[in-house]
C-alpha cells in the first residue's frame, strides 16, 4: 500500500499541473455526515473510478476543517479534520484536491452578528432556508468575511484549486420560489453611487431602472470575484480557482436537467456550455460537471446513463474535459449510471494525450451574445427568447456543419478582429441587441473577405435593447431600416429553379414575422414571398396574390458579403423541425465558403466536430450519436452502421479510439478533396484522430 502511494505520487508530480490538462473530476458535494467517512477509501475510490481530482468541501457554509473564525459554523458532524485528512489520503492516491467554497449562504451564527450582510427583500424579510441565510454580493460576509475564510483555510491547507458555489445574486429558493430582489442597504448604496437613482421596484423593463439593475448586478458581481480571485493569488498563488464569466483559471460550468423547464427538451445543453467555454476561454481549460441527480427535489436518483454518455460526448467533441457531480460520496443509493462513466473515465485517461492541447477545426462561427440574452426582453424581439438562436444551433449540428460560438465579450474586447479573421463566416440568428464596437469589427471582418449571415431584427437595437433609427450593420445589404410585418401565417416563400436543392418542392413555409427590405443597389436576392393566403374553407385556398419581395438579400461589402434574412427560418426550424428551413441555412452557408473540412454521410441523429493539436499535427474528429435521445428519454444510444467520414486533404490512415481499430482510406480524394473512411458501427460517440496531415 505504501509503495503504491509513493508510486502514484509520483506520477502525479511528473504531469503538469491538474487545470492544465485534460483532467478527470469527481465532485463530491458533501453533506455533514459525509465528514465521518474515512478519507482514504474516498480517495482510492475516486481514483480507481478514473478521475485524477477531486472535488472536496473546505467551508463557507460549514468550516469542514477546524476553523478560528467565531462566524463560520464547524461541521457539527465532523471530528478531527476532515478537510487536512482528505487532502493527505488524496495526494497519496495521486490525485488533486479541489475545495469547494460556498460564500453563498451562511448560518444563523453569523446573520444574528450582523444580519446587513445578508439578503433582505422589499418587506424585510430575509431571504432564509433550511437555517441558512442567503448573503448580499454587497455585504460584508462577501465582501470582507469570505476572505478571512479564504485567508485561514489557503493559508493552511495543500489544496490545489478551489471552487466557488453559487456566486452573484440569488432571489429564489431551493424550492423555487420567488423572494424579490434585495434592497438592504449595501445595494441601496451601491446603486445610488452608481446610477444616482434608486432600486428598481420589479424586475421588469417597465421599471425604469431595471435596464441599470441588471448591469449593476452583473459589474458588482464580476469585481466581486476579481476581488476575490485576487486575494487567492495573494494569499497561495499556485491555488488555481475555476470559474465562468470574469477572472478565473480555468472554466467550469454545470449541466443538469430541472423537471419543470419548458418543453421540449434541449439536449444539445452540453455542447451549448462547451462552446461557450471555449470562446469566452481563449486556451483555457474547461469543463461542465455532469449532475449526476435527475434535479435538487431527488438527489439521491441518478440519471440515465445514456443521459451522461450523450452529454460528455457533446463536451470531448468541443473540447471539454470530464467532471461528474455527485451529491455526497462514492457510496450512492443510486449507481445506475456508475459503470458507464468510471469506463468513459478510463478511456479517457488512457486516451489522454489525444486530448491534449487541441484547438477547434470549426470554419463557422455561431454568434453568441451575452447582451443579446440580458437585455432582448427590452425589444420586439422578446417572444422569440433564445429559440432563434438555439434554432440556429440545432440547424448547425443537425447539417453535421463543425462550428464554434464566437462571444460578444471579446468580439468587444482588443483581439476581437483576430478572433473573427478565424472563420469563413458568422452566423447571427436574430442578435437584436448590437453595440457600436461589435458592428464596427463585424463590418470591418466583411470588408477584409468574411461572409455573414444574418437573421431577422440584427442590430434593430443597441447593446442595452434601446431601438435604433437604423441597422448598426452597415454591412447589411438593405436600404434604410427594414419594416416589420406581423401575423404572416399562411404565407410561403416561392422557390424558383436553381435557388435552392428542393427539386420536389418549390414553397417554403413562413409564419411569424417578416421585414419588408428594400435591397442595396448590386445586391441579390433568392425566393419570393407569397403573402399570407386563404387557409379556409378548401373551396378558397388557392394563391389570389403575389408579390416581388425577396426572402434572401445577398449583398458585397469590401471583399466580403453579408447574407441577410429578412424573417426568422431558425426560428421556426427550433419550433417545427422541418427539414427545408434547416437546409435554407446550410445551403446558403455552403455556398458562399470554402467546402467544409469533414462532411459525414449515412443516416442518424448526429453531430460531428473537428479539432486540431498543433504539437502532434493530428486531427482529431468527433462523431455523436444523438439516437438515444427522444424529447426528454435519454437511453443508451443503438449503434449507428454504414458511415462514411470524409476529410479535406487527409492521409489514407486513421484511428478509431473507441472500437480501437485503424482504418484504411476507402477511396478520394474526390473531386472536392474529400478523402473517404468507412466507419465502425458509432454508439455514444466515435473519435477518430489522423496523424500528420498533408
Amino acid at each position: 500500500m505504501l509503495l503504491d502511494a509513493v508510486e502514484n505520487k509520483a506520477a502525479a508530480a511528473a504531469r503538469p499541473v491538474w487545470w492544465r490538462r485534460p483532467y478527470r473530476m469527481v465532485q463530491t458535494n458533501l453533506r455533514q455526515p459525509d465528514a465521518l467517512y474515512d478519507q482514504k477509501k474516498l480517495a482510492k475510490e475516486v481514483r480507481e473510478f478514473g478521475a485524477d481530482v477531486l472535488l472536496y468541501n473546505i467551508g463557507g457554509i460549514f468550516a469542514f476543517y477546524p476553523t478560528k473564525l467565531p462566524l463560520h459554523a464547524i461541521n457539527p458532524f465532523m471530528k478531527g479534520d476532515a478537510l487536512g485528512d482528505a487532502i493527505e489520503a488524496a495526494h497519496a492516491e495521486g490525485l488533486s484536491l479541489v475545495g469547494r467554497f460556498d460564500m453563498s449562504k451562511a448560518t444563523r451564527i453569523a446573520y444574528e452578528a450582523h444580519p446587513n450582510w445578508f439578503v433582505h427583500n422589499i418587506k424585510g424579510d430575509a431571504l432564509e432556508y433550511n437555517g441558512t441565510y442567503q448573503a448580499c454580493v454587497n455585504g460584508g460576509w462577501y465582501q470582507d468575511y469570505a476572505l478571512e475564510i479564504i485567508s485561514e483555510s489557503l493559508g493552511k491547507y495543500d489544496v490545489d484549486g478551489v471552487f466557488f458555489n453559487m456566486f452573484g445574486y440569488t432571489n429564489f429558493t431551493y424550492s423555487g420560489d420567488y423572494f424579490g430582489i434585495c434592497v438592504c442597504d449595501n445595494c441601496r448604496r451601491r446603486f445610488r453611487a452608481m446610477y444616482k437613482k434608486e432600486l428598481p421596484l420589479k424586475e421588469d423593463f417597465s421599471d425604469p431602472s431595471y435596464a441599470d439593475y441588471l448591469s449593476f448586478k452583473e459589474r458588482t458581481s464580476l469585481e466581486l470575484r476579481s476581488k476575490v480571485y485576487k486575494h487567492i493569488k495573494q494569499v497561495n498563488p499556485k491555488v488555481a480557482m475555476t470559474g465562468h464569466r470574469g477572472d478565473s483559471d480555468l472554466i467550469r460550468m454545470e449541466v443538469q436537467r430541472a423537471v419543470d423547464r419548458p418543453q421540449p427538451e434541449w439536449p444539445y445543453q452540453a455542447g451549448e456550455q462547451a462552446r461557450w467555454a471555449a470562446a469566452y476561454g481563449q486556451g483555457k481549460t474547461f469543463s461542465s460537471t455532469s449532475t449526476n441527480f435527475v434535479d435538487f427535489a431527488w438527489r439521491f436518483h441518478s440519471e440515465t446513463s445514456g443521459y451522461h454518455m450523450l452529454r460528455f460526448a457533446q463536451q470531448l467533441a468541443s473540447g471539454a474535459t470530464l467532471d461528474y457531480y455527485l451529491l455526497g460520496v462514492m457510496d450512492q443509493d443510486d449507481k445506475t449510471p456508475f459503470d458507464d462513466i468510471s469506463n468513459l473515465f478510463r478511456w479517457h485517461r488512457d486516451n489522454e494525450a489525444y486530448y491534449t492541447g487541441l484547438r477547434s477545426g470549426a470554419r463557422i462561427g455561431l454568434y453568441h451574445s451575452h447582451s443579446n440574452g440580458v437585455f432582448r426582453k427590452r425589444t420586439d424581439s422578446a417572444a422569440l427568447g433564445d429559440t432563434a438562436f438555439r434554432g440556429a444551433y440545432r440547424a448547425l449540428v443537425e447539417a453535421r456543419l463543425p462550428f464554434d460560438f464566437v462571444s460578444d465579450d471579446l468580439v468587444k474586447g482588443e483581439n476581437g478582429k483576430d478572433i473573427l479573421a478565424g472563420y469563413d463566416a458568422i452566423v447571427l440568428a436574430n442578435i437584436s441587441c448590437l453595440g457600436d464596437e461589435e458592428a464596427r469589427c463585424l463590418d470591418d471582418y466583411v470588408k477584409g473577405g468574411g461572409v455573414l449571415l444574418v437573421t431577422g431584427d440584427t442590430g434593430f437595437y443597441d447593446e442595452r435593447g434601446s431601438a435604433r433609427d437604423k441597422p448598426a450593420l452597415d454591412s447589411l445589404p438593405v436600404k434604410d431600416k427594414p419594416s416589420v410585418r406581423m401575423h404572416m401565417r399562411g404565407s410561403y416563400f416561392r422557390i424558383a429553379d436553381g435557388e435552392l436543392p428542393t427539386p420536389l418542392s418549390t414553397l417554403l413555409m413562413l409564419d411569424g414575422r417578416y421585414f419588408v427590405a428594400h435591397p442595396k443597389d448590386g445586391a441579390e436576392t433568392l425566393l419570393t414571398l407569397l403573402p399570407p393566403q386563404r387557409f379556409g374553407p378548401p373551396e378558397l385556398c388557392f394563391p389570389d396574390i403575389e408579390s416581388d419581395l425577396p426572402g434572401v438579400i445577398t449583398g458585397g461589402y469590401g471583399k466580403g458579403k453579408v447574407v441577410y434574412i429578412p424573417w426568422n427560418p431558425e426560428w421556426q426550424y427550433f419550433r417545427d423541425s422541418l427539414p427545408n428551413h434547416r437546409l435554407l441555412i446550410s445551403d446558403l452557408l455552403e455556398r458562399n465558403i470554402a467546402p467544409a473540412p469533414v462532411k459525414l454521410d449515412g443516416r442518424g441523429s448526429l453531430e460531428v466536430t473537428i479539432q486540431h493539436q498543433a504539437s502532434t499535427g493530428r486531427m482529431l474528429v468527433h462523431v455523436v450519436n444523438f439516437g438515444g435521445q427522444r424529447n426528454n428519454l435519454y437511453e443508451d444510444a443503438p449503434a449507428v452502421h454504414g458511415l462514411r467520414l470524409g476529410i479535406r486533404n487527409a492521409d489514407g490512415k486513421a484511428q478509431a479510439l473507441v472500437s480501437g481499430r485503424s482504418l484504411i482510406a476507402a477511396s478520394g480524394p474526390d473531386g472536392d478533396g474529400y478523402t473517404w473512411f468507412e466507419l465502425p458501427p458509432v454508439d455514444a460517440f466515435e473519435a477518430l484522430s489522423m496523424e500528420g496531415r498533408r
